[in-house]
């Protein structure tokens, strides 16, 4: 996937932008607008694993294996409604509220 700054259309890879943090002119790297798709999967791992694989599918990182070792608790999902959950991240390794 290719990102660009907000300041220009210079294109980076978006493995480059994830090492530079900010772009050369200041600007922060956005990604395309993703196209909208079903958020597959009951638990966090899974979800991350379907929303990242595409997005990271020209760069040479095994999305699974990063999803697996970033992911290492378990974050529930309560449901308002049949299509809408909120994610407990208050369940992480420090305990502590993360917003």
């Amino acid at each position: 996937m290719k990102v660009s700054s907000t300041r220009s259309s210079t294109e980076v890879s978006l493995s480059f932008a994830i090492e530079s943090g900010l772009a050369a002119d200041g600007g922060l790297f956005m990604p395309p607008k993703l196209a909208a798709r079903e958020i597959g999967g009951d638990d966090l791992r899974s979800r991350a694993i379907s929303l990242l694989e595409p997005v990271f599918a020209e760069e040479q990182l095994d999305v699974r294996a990063a999803v697996n070792d970033a992911f290492t608790f378990d974050a529930p999902t309560r449901w308002l409604k049949p299509d809408t959950g909120l994610l407990e991240l208050f369940h992480g390794p420090t305990a502590a509220f993360k917003d």
